[in-house]
């Protein structure tokens, strides 16, 4: 697409898995559902079924399967618990108005993660196949997508180090698997303005650093800032470096404002390698163009 050659993605691999071998196994006991209402907590519950594909450092990819969703075994040395090779994506599946399932722009989800995957040596993959695998997987848990306004099914691709060494080194195994899980608005109680911590003490990435990517390590360190924040008040912190504004939580940001000419501006950060590009960031900067506004 446009989109595509503009930003110059690239979706295709030297090796990957492909939506024509995907084996799909149904489980034998489906689960109960949770209300759909403002009692369903982010992440707390899963659905029947899961992705799950496997790459060997000699062999390659496996064929990749839909499963009964289903605990891993690892290895007390894998690196991944070790070292953090491990990245993630989030996305979200709709019911419209239909009762049609719907993905909002995957693709890009799809593009980014392999781009997280590069970043920390774990085996590049095809994104369409990919996209198309997440598809499938999608329309077997289309009950699990809730009918109501501000509800959605989320989505969690993952790549893990299946690496059984210690040593900071290139995986000779990983997995990449997709969970899926009932979510209810960001806001339960409606949206509404936030307060914001600027923190001055501290820094959620550095220029040259790994801050562009959707790395757990990236993520963990904010944990305990974030928890101070709120007991002074606050909703979230705004992460500064220096004076320049970087994202707020684990969000981007945007600022509408008037300059000092009295023109109407939209502003977000650049993507200086510290900020994550985010599919709604990317979504809202096209629609703006499109709109000649600004």
């Amino acid at each position: 697409s446009d989109v595509y050659k503009r930003q110059n993605m690239d979706f295709s691999a030297k090796e990957t898995f492909q939506r024509k071998d995907l084996i799909i196994e149904m489980t034998k006991n489906k689960k109960a559902k949770p209300a759909f209402d403002n009692t369903l907590k982010f992440g707390h519950h899963d659905t029947d079924h899961m992705f799950i594909c496997d790459w060997d450092m000699g062999k390659g990819w496996e064929k990749p399967q839909i499963v009964p969703y289903q605990n891993f075994q690892i290895d007390p040395m894998n690196s991944t618990l070790h070292y953090a090779i491990q990245c993630f994506e989030g996305l979200k599946a709709y019911k419209d108005a239909q009762g049609r399932a719907r993905l909002f722009r995957a693709d890009l989800n799809m593009y980014r993660f392999k781009q997280s995957c590069k970043r920390i040596s774990l085996p590049d993959f095809d994104g369409m196949e990919l996209h198309e695998c997440l598809k499938e997987l999608i329309k077997l848990e289309k009950e699990w997508i809730p009918e109501k306004e501000g509800f959605s099914l989320y989505v969690r691709p993952t790549a893990i180090s299946m690496c059984d060494k210690l040593g900071v080194a290139v995986p000779d195994k990983a997995r990449l698997f997709i969970i899926c899980s009932p979510i209810g608005p960001y806001y339960p109680s409606g949206f509404k303005p936030i307060k914001l911590f600027c923190d001055p003490n501290n820094v959620r990435a550095f220029p040259k650093g790994a801050g562009a990517y959707k790395i757990g390590s990236n993520y963990g360190p904010t944990i305990a800032p974030g928890g101070q924040a709120i007991k002074q008040g606050y909703d979230q912190i705004l992460w500064m470096q220096d004076e320049n504004v970087g994202e707020v939580g684990t969000s981007n940001i945007f600022f509408y404002w008037k300059n000092q000419q009295g023109e109407l501006e939209l502003i977000t950060p650049s993507l200086d390698g510290t900020i994550l590009p985010g599919v709604t960031r990317d979504s809202v900067l096209e629609i703006a163009k499109e709109m000649n506004r600004f």
